[in-house]
């Protein structure tokens, strides 16, 4: 799910996985391979949205409107 959701970010922001990883200081193989197991930390997502000029928020939002960010 990760995988597809940074994609689909890089293409709206006009950029490839492969410069975004390189950009983040990751090889092309690096950036493959943890897109393919989804492991990223909170710190490394929002460093990707900062490069593509955008945000990345990680939430639970309860029904009572308590949050856990």
């Amino acid at each position: 799910e990760i995988k597809q959701k940074v994609e689909t970010a890089c293409k709206i922001a006009g950029i490839t996985v492969t410069e975004l990883g390189a950009r983040m200081g990751m090889s092309q193989a690096s950036i493959s391979k943890r897109l393919t197991t989804g492991k990223f930390t909170q710190s490394e997502l929002e460093k990707m949205a900062s490069i593509m000029g955008c945000e990345y928020h990680s939430i639970f939002i309860f029904p009572d409107g308590n949050r856990a960010e």
